[in-house]
Parts: C-alpha cells; structure tokens; sequence
C-alpha cells in the first residue's frame, strides 16, 4: 500500500537535476539556413565523458559522426554541424549531471520550408525522456536505491552497535552469522541499483559507453569503489574493532562524495554535513536492528539493550536535524522553494515521520522508565515501522532534485475576439527569447500594438515593487506560423534580451490592441527561481 501511494505521489517522471537552460538553435525553431553548431547550455556542472548530441535527418540517420565537445566549465556541449538542406532534423542529447543522474531529451528544428509529408516522417523519429525513467522502470529504481540506502545503514550501524554489551553476550557465531547477512544484503542491493541505472546513464551511447562511465564519472567510480570495499569486507570484518569502523565510515564517505552533495557549494560543507548525516541515520537505523536482533535471539537482553539504544538514538536526532537543515540551506537559494519540487513535499513527509519517530522515542523512555516491557515493545514495533517508511522516503529523495528547474513557458490563451500564443525560454533570471503570436479577425486587419511587460510582485514583507519592466517586441516580417485559426489571421513578434532579471514571483501580461482600439488583454502568474 505505502510503495502504491509514493508511486502515485510521482506517477511519471523524476525531476531532472541538471535543467536545459539554454538551446541554440531553440527547439521548433524555424530557419532559412542551417545552423552551424548546436549548443545546450545546463545550469550545473556535468560530468565529462559520458554526453552526445546527435542530429537526425528524415530518415532517422544521423548527419554528422563529428563528437560533441564540452566546455571549459563544463556547463555546456557543442556540435558542429555540416551544412544542412532544407528539411525537418531532431536534436538528441544525453548528459549525466554532476550528482550522477542522466539527462536527456529530443526536439524538432527545420531548416527552409520542407513538405508536410517529411516532417510527418521526421516526427516519428526516437524521443528521449529525462532522467528517469516512467513506469515501473522508474519505481524499480526508487525501490532499489531505498533498499541500497537500507543495506548500507543497516550494515555500517550493525558493526558499531556490534561491539555493545548486549549483542556481545550473543553467541558469536549468531553475531557473525547476521554480519555475514547485512553483507550480502548490501552487495546485493548495490549490484540492484547498478542493474536498474546502468542503462538510463549510458543513454543512446549503449554498452561502448560503459569504460567511461565506470572510470571517469563520478557515479561510476563510485559503484567501483562501493564494490571493492564491500567484497573486501568478506575478508577484513570482524576482525578487529577500528578495522570495522575505519571500513563503515569509508563506505559512508564514498556515498556522500557522489551524490547531491557534490553539486552545490561549498563542497567540503555540503559533503562533511551529509557522511555527518549518513553516519547518525546508521547509528539510529543499525540500533533498531540490533534490537531486532535482540528480540528474537536473548529476549531477555531486550530492555536493557533499549535503553543505552535511546540515549544513543536521541543524540542522533539531534545530529541528523542539525545536519538536515546545513543540508537544505545549501541546497535551496530560498526556502519557500521547499514547498515548489517534489523533493521538498517528500523532505515533508521525512520529516514528519522524524516527529513521530522523535515521539516515539519519547513514548520508549517513558515506559522504560515504568518497567513497563509489553508497551516497550509495542512501541518499538512502531520506531522500527517508522524507520522502515524513512528509507523508502530516502529512496525517492535522492533521485529527485533539491532545486526546481526554470521551465520554458508555453503559454496559449483564447479570447473572444483575440488568441495569443507567448513562448520564454529558458524562462529563467537573465537573458531570454520571447516570442509571442496573436490571432485577430480577418476583417479586423494588422493589430495597431502589441506589447509585453512584466510585473515582478513585492517580497514578503517589502511594501515597494519594481515598476513593470517592458519587453519591446518586434514585428516579424514574412514569419510562419504553423497553427492555423478559421477566419483568424496571426501575427508573429519577438525579442531576446535580459528582460526578466531577477528571480521572484511576477506576473507576465500581453496587451493586444486591435485597429478600431479595442484592447484585449491577458496575464499569467509565474514564479522564476
């Protein structure tokens, strides 16, 4: 019932987590001549040896075997282009963002003014979806990183609690033996999360692409290194205690220097507050199972082993909530955006089982307290359950982005007597291109003007907002506009420049006024992040 319910909660596709800011040429678009290169510029970092961008003809071949470059700050792909006939291409491209999620997509561009019939042909060309995969795709990768995330802190927090009083006076082939369990767990849940990403990583490039993603990405070294610290745990576990901690805190460490934490600033901060993080969830997470452990093997040795568990699981608490704010304060420019991605509605729900976990905990103590060992373990049973759902969380938490990408807006309205159709891309604080098509009455003639401003809204609690910021619109003479509208005539206009310059809620309003000075007017909140 719980996997059903976060499956609707994201029921197609993750958030990509480098966004597509900027295209040249821009998607749709129309030319007379061909490009000479195509550049897509992304908002982070990528990595650097597993990215394509390929360009198909009608028939689907592609035009060019030339290779994308990247740029210096590897912000940016580029391919140069041969010259290009007249036709209909499609663009696809493939990165891995700097936290290890692939990227991707495809779209049109057309060069001269091909037949209807090519550009039926090259619009059943392959399409590329983001990150992520839809489906039960997709919830399999969920699934698989929540048991990952299970294993690893159930089994780095297993070796620590290990060496306490309590699991000591098990017999040690029972304290081996789960061990040896955890281990095998673990491996087999990363080899679980390797098979159900491998493919989406590799992206059009196919298995000639797996060298480099394995030795020169970060997601990929980082699996290579998870994989030879957990086979060597075979050997080395058990045998000494720094041994078993030195080897838990390495493989926390090699998760923190792989994910999320490595795409924002400063990096030392953002890497130390989550191996911070990791190290008191497996703390709180290898305490419940040894527990659990416990409660089957020495029921006698249950009570006991609870309460030095509660005084080691409110520390971690603590720490975990400390750490977990450092961690949203670097990952969110503004904390309202908590509440605009997935990521923050699922931190949400985290952190209200965290509450409950916190009461819980309190509810432990309290019975302890009163010898009270049916409702010890009643609520124990209710610690564990909770524990069990913030792993699943963790699960989609880690594959979804903090940030919330700026997407393009495309944005249609139809009035009475005036349509308008407005595109902004990238539709993000800086420099962008606005086009804007209106449709007016046949016998109405050309729109005596057509004008475009932006509202940016005042802070909260700031009084004073900006005065609404003009983007000078230019006819475009000889333009084409694909829609048609029955006994309408469009009209075509556009600008680029840097006319929505900071981030905020604002309001965008297209004024059309028409020959006989009838002006219709539309508007459209939007927040830029």
């Amino acid at each position: 019932m719980i996997l059903s319910l976060l499956g609707g909660l994201f029921p197609r596709e993750a958030s990509a987590h480098a966004a597509l800011i900027s295209t040249e040429p821009a998607p749709n678009s129309r030319m007379e001549q061909g490009p000479e290169q195509i550049r897509l510029t992304f908002n982070e970092a990528l990595e650097e040896s597993v990215f394509y961008i390929h360009v198909l003809d009608q028939s689907g071949n592609k035009i060019t075997s030339e290779e994308a470059s990247m740029t210096q700050d590897r912000t940016a792909i580029v391919l140069k282009l041969p010259k290009l006939g007249e036709g209909l291409y499609v663009v696809s491209y493939h990165v891995i963002s700097g936290d290890g999620h692939p990227v991707g997509g495809s779209y049109p561009i057309t060069v001269g003014d091909p037949p209807a019939s090519g550009e039926a042909a090259a619009a059943e060309a392959p399409h590329e979806h983001g990150i992520g995969s839809s489906g039960v795709d997709g919830l399999l990768q969920f699934i698989a990183r929540g048991f990952w995330y299970a294993a690893m802190l159930s089994l780095t927090g297993w070796l620590f609690w290990r060496r306490s009083a309590s699991i000591q006076r098990l017999p040690e082939a029972v304290s081996s033996r789960w061990t040896r369990m955890l281990q095998l767990f673990y491996l087999i849940t990363l080899l679980f999360v390797v098979a159900t990403h491998l493919e989406s990583l590799l992206g059009g490039g196919g298995l000639s692409q797996l060298g480099n993603l394995l030795t020169r990405t970060g997601i990929g070294i980082s699996w290579l290194v998870s994989l030879a610290l957990s086979l060597l745990g075979f050997m080395l576990l058990t045998r000494r205690a720094w041994l078993d901690y030195t080897w838990a805190a390495a493989l926390l460490l090699t998760k923190s220097l792989s994910g999320h934490a490595v795409t924002f600033s400063p990096e030392w901060a953002s890497v130390l507050s989550d191996a911070v993080h990791l190290a008191a969830a497996a703390l709180w997470v290898g305490g419940l199972f040894a527990a659990a452990v416990i409660y089957t093997k020495k029921r006698d040795e249950f009570t006991g082993f609870l309460a030095a568990f509660s005084r080691a699981a409110l520390a971690s608490i603590v720490v975990l909530t400390v750490s977990g704010i450092i961690l949203v304060l670097l990952f969110l420019p503004d904390l309202t955006y908590i509440f605009d991605t997935q990521w923050g509605i699922l931190l949400l729900i985290k952190l209200g089982l965290v509450l409950v976990v916190a009461g819980t905990g309190a509810l432990l103590r309290y019975y302890m307290k009163k010898n009270n060992e049916q409702a010890v373990r009643s609520w124990y049973k209710v610690d564990f359950s909770a524990m069990l759902l913030i792993l699943l969380a963790v699960g989609f938490l880690t594959y979804l982005s903090p940030a919330p990408p700026n997407q393009p807006l495309n944005w249609h309205e139809m009035g009475k007597t005036a349509h308008m159709t407005a595109v902004v891309t990238p539709n993000a604080p800086g420099t962008n291109s606005f086009a804007v098509t209106v449709w007016l009455p046949e016998n109405t003639g050309a729109p005596k003007h057509v004008q475009m401003n932006v509202q940016y809204q005042p802070a909260a609690g700031n009084e004073e907002a900006l005065a609404p910021i003009q983007i000078p619109l230019e006819l475009q003479s000889g333009s084409k506009n694909e829609m048609k509208i029955a006994g309408f005539t469009a009209y075509s206009y556009a600008v680029q420049g840097p006319f929505l310059p900071l981030p905020g809620q604002c309001v965008l309003e297209v004024r059309i006024m028409d020959s006989n000075d009838d002006e219709t007017v539309f508007k459209k909140e939007m927040k830029l992040y």
